[in-house]
């Protein structure tokens, strides 16, 4: 029974690059990000983090189409206007994106610009535990972005994420009148090597 498995599992595996192309790869970047509120009680500045991971490419030939799938580790920090409390969270991405690839005869295997979009599922592990801060655990954001495939290996490009369901609350002393949410909003640069 386990070598069926196996066997229908290479085969289907071998079969895979005739009808879509895929390949896996390594990504890394960096975020500058900040929380915005629901409510004006606190504020924070933009603060520089970092991501990496990898990556799974799809693309559908001669349509330009593709899917790009990670898993990435991303730390995040904010700021607050207070000055004294950095707010530090680190979280698993999963982003799956939606891609289409310009591709133009001759230049392609050199230069080939694109486009993506597409939901990011976060998972936080572990944040540096501030008393009046709480992050979710799970949060849900919407990247949009482009970028450039530099002969059919390296991936450079840039996004803006902006978060759907809150990151995280703000509790203050008083409960009830202090409360604030806040959604990550940032900007990612990327490098990413498909193999």
């Amino acid at each position: 029974m386990k070598r069926t498995t196996l066997l229908a599992i290479a085969i289907v595996t071998m079969c895979l690059p005739m009808a879509a192309q895929v390949h896996l790869g390594l990504r890394g970047g960096v975020t500058l990000g900040e929380l915005h509120f629901d409510r004006e009680i606190i504020d924070s500045s933009n603060r520089m983090g970092y991501c990496g991971g990898l990556v799974l490419d799809v693309a559908i030939p001669v349509t330009g189409l593709g899917v790009d799938a990670s898993v990435m580790y991303a730390h995040r920090n904010n700021r607050l206007t207070d000055g004294q409390h950095l707010f530090k969270r680190h979280y698993i991405d999963i982003p799956l994106m939606a891609r289409y690839r310009l591709t133009v005869t001759g230049v392609e295997r050199f230069l080939a610009p694109l486009v993506f979009t597409g939901p990011t599922f976060s998972v936080l592990f572990d944040d540096n535990g501030q008393e009046n801060w709480k992050g979710r655990r799970t949060y849900l954001s919407w990247r949009v972005g482009g970028g450039v495939d530099l002969f059919h290996h390296l991936r450079l490009t840039a996004a803006y994420g902006f978060g759907i369901t809150k990151a995280m609350t703000y509790i203050g002393n008083d409960v009830k009148a202090d409360k604030a949410h806040g959604k990550d909003r940032y900007w990612m640069l990327n490098a990413a090597w498909l193999f």
